[in-house]
């Protein structure tokens, strides 16, 4: 597959640019609402065109079409904007999977609109028609038998997946399936809402925030850090002492004189890196095998959490990469 997008500038620039990439793509499928250029002030729009290949696509479906496979959809949610924020699941029955995905997306005016969507996996169902679709197969009760454990074993990844597939669909406003390949070849135009970062720190009171923002617990903790600032003692009456100092760590003694905590709005890295803590903790990332020399996935995984200099580009492209594995499982036991 291949995308087009250009850097933006001011909100009027970044703009034109947009309308620019949508007037060099005529026959794209456009996914973007012209309304949606017109941003607030200290936001800009970024139109992106993608132009997927065949192989983007599994093999057709009879009566649903062609559906994009797990690196497609990931570039859809980058390039749309679309977060996902968690993925609950459930067990409907022994057999029944259900996952439920939130996120949210950027608007024009800069808000972040909330989204979910939910999928049901039923692994009964889905192996009863493998076996009527391929009764040569599947003839016997033994392998039909087989087959059931055999996908149960990963119905839940594959609810979390369509779960999220679902929303990124949704929230990025682009088709669920094309009915033909010559709709591929047209390419299609998705658009997010970015942060004006130039704008916000020509403004003084925008940098002054910004740069407040990016200090967060150490200016919470211990105030501004100015060279003249005259130093502040504190004293503590012995009779202000507690009487158990580790009192702090029991949560039924703390709920009833503890203030309520002031949080700040997690950062793109703090997000990947929870994201990358949720797969460590997956079943997908602890059963992964390499031969010996090669480093699993829970290594890479935990060597990159290990890095506090990671950027947020190799945290997302080890997400990717899990995101990547988990597919391949799934196709695997299809």
């Amino acid at each position: 597959m291949a995308d087009t997008q250009v850097a933006v500038a001011t909100p009027a620039a970044a703009k034109q640019r947009a309308l620019e990439i949508i007037r060099a793509h005529p026959d794209a499928i456009s996914f973007v609402c012209p309304d949606d250029l017109e941003t607030s002030a200290l936001f800009v729009p970024v139109v992106t065109f993608i132009l997927p290949a065949k192989e983007d696509f599994y093999p057709d479906i009879p009566s649903i079409g062609l559906m994009a496979k797990p690196p497609l959809v990931n570039l859809i949610a980058e390039k749309s904007g679309t977060n996902i924020l968690r993925t609950e699941t459930s067990k409907r029955s022994e057999w029944v999977w259900v996952a439920h995905a939130f996120g949210e997306k950027r608007q024009p005016d800069g808000t972040m609109r909330p989204g979910d969507a939910s999928y049901e996996f039923d692994a009964e169902k889905r192996t009863e028609l493998d076996a009527i679709n391929q009764p040569n197969k599947y003839g016997s009760e033994a392998t039909k038998r087989k087959h059931l454990l055999e996908t149960a074993k990963f119905a839940e990844q594959r609810a979390v997946t369509g779960a999220q597939f679902a929303l990124i669909h949704k929230m990025a406003h682009v088709s669920r399936s094309f009915k033909t390949p010559a709709e591929l070849a047209r390419g299609m135009m998705v658009l997010r809402i970015d942060r004006d970062v130039g704008g916000m720190m020509a403004d003084p009171g925008m940098r002054k925030a910004v740069i407040a923002h990016a200090l967060g617990a150490q200016t919470e903790l211990f105030g501004p850090r100015y060279d003249d600032a005259p130093a502040v003692v504190r004293t503590v009456t012995p009779e202000a002492e507690p009487a158990d100092s580790f009192a702090d760590l029991d949560p039924a003694a703390s709920e009833s004189t503890s203030e309520p905590e002031t949080t700040t709005e997690p950062t793109p890295i703090e997000i990947a890196r929870g994201k990358l803590e949720d797969w460590l903790a997956s079943d997908v990332v602890k059963n992964h095998r390499r031969k010996p020399g090669l480093k699993t996935a829970a290594e890479l995984i935990t060597a990159m959490l290990a890095d506090k200099g990671a950027s947020l580009e190799a945290l997302q492209d080890m997400i990717k990469r899990c995101t990547d594995l988990e597919a391949r499982r799934a196709r695997g036991a299809a």
